[in-house]
């Protein structure tokens, strides 16, 4: 053997990195920003198995390093690219789907340690031998600095969320680049809830006017999970008939807490609107994010409204039928503004 064996340190990340791109490729993560991210694709492939690959290729690198040292410069550089690759998912993260993966960030900063703990070497090999070619340094950070160009760059290009997912996820009313955000949390057999909608529906129109809307399921009574796929269905494919015909499955609670697809048309009969069934995958995608909002706004019982900024993360809540009013809805609206 030629070569000396890895630091246990950097074998240690490689592990870790290897566990979480293992564990990326489930559906263990789906809280925070994990649903959303999940969904990208880069050149139309999975991230996880993307990850998966990287950490592959990262691996056999490090064991050839082991018996060529001279293959060493080949793991510098895919560490770059990866560190460059990493810095715009964590980019996406935070300017575009403005939240975080607790995975994703994780094998972030796995891919950005490894890379630094690599790029120390090589400058402590440069410092105990003065007699290398100077030249020779800096033609390799020169390499180093252009791998990390690609690996962003080549993201920045190849990181996309198809549309056909964007679309089905698009589930908001009002004002698309608003970044004051209501949330309205809500339970299809809650009593209180169907006592503030009047408000709610009030205050609708100049709301929609000033910021994005989400009418979130926040399951309280189990049966409720029996409207759940309607309720989104309508959210997506129905917006402009949305209050009407949320109005009508708040009637067909009254009336059955497990309705048929029969009495969910005929509820909805009388708007003309006919129902369009999402996936499973949509459906499965929209449930984890109302969870992943349930445990952000620690919101535990319904009704309640969350008006919030995006950009300054200030967060007011209106909780329960003596707080949420018209008023009380467009003021909070105001104060985010």
């Amino acid at each position: 053997m030629n070569g000396t064996r890895p630091p246990v340190v950097f074998t240690l990340l490689i592990v870790t990195g290897i566990v979480l791109a293992g564990l990326s490729t489930t559906d263990l993560c789906n809280f925070g920003g994990c649903t959303t991210a999940h969904t990208y694709r880069f050149f139309g492939i999975h991230l996880a198995a993307v990850g998966v690959a990287f950490f592959t290729l990262l691996t056999a690198a490090a064991l050839a390093v082991h018996r060529f040292p001279r293959a060493e410069t080949a793991l510098l550089l895919i560490l770059a690219g990866g560190t460059g690759a990493e810095v715009e998912m964590l980019r996406l993260q935070k300017y575009v789907i403005q939240a975080w993966c607790p995975l994703c960030v994780g094998i972030a900063v796995v891919v950005i340690l490894l890379f630094t703990l690599r790029l120390r070497r090589l400058l402590t090999d440069t410092r105990r031998h003065p007699s290398m070619n100077r030249r020779s340094f800096l033609a390799k950070l020169f390499l180093v600095a252009t791998a990390m160009a690609c690996g962003f760059l080549v993201s920045f290009s190849g990181i996309r969320q198809p549309e056909a997912v964007a679309g089905q996820l698009d589930h908001h009313l009002g004002k698309q680049s608003s970044k004051v955000e209501v949330y309205v949390f809500s339970d299809w057999l809650c009593p209180i809830c169907v006592k503030v909608e009047p408000a709610i529906e009030a205050a609708l129109p100049a709301v929609e006017k000033k910021a994005r809307v989400f009418f979130i399921d926040k399951i309280i009574h189990q049966e409720s999970m029996n409207f759940v796929p309607y309720h989104l269905s309508f959210l997506v494919n129905e917006k402009q008939k949305y209050i009407q015909l949320r109005k009508s499955l708040f009637s067909l609670a009254k009336k059955t807490k497990n309705p048929s697809l029969e009495d969910v048309k005929g509820a909805i009969s009388p708007l003309g609107v006919s129902y369009k069934q999402l996936s499973f995958m949509d459906v499965t995608q929209m449930m984890a994010r109302a969870q992943a909002l349930s445990t952000q706004f620690k919101v535990n019982a319904t009704p309640v409204v969350v008006v919030t900024n995006s950009a300054t993360k200030k967060t007011k809540s209106l909780v329960g039928g003596s707080e949420i009013t018209q008023e009380n809805i467009l003021k909070a609206v105001k104060s985010m503004e």
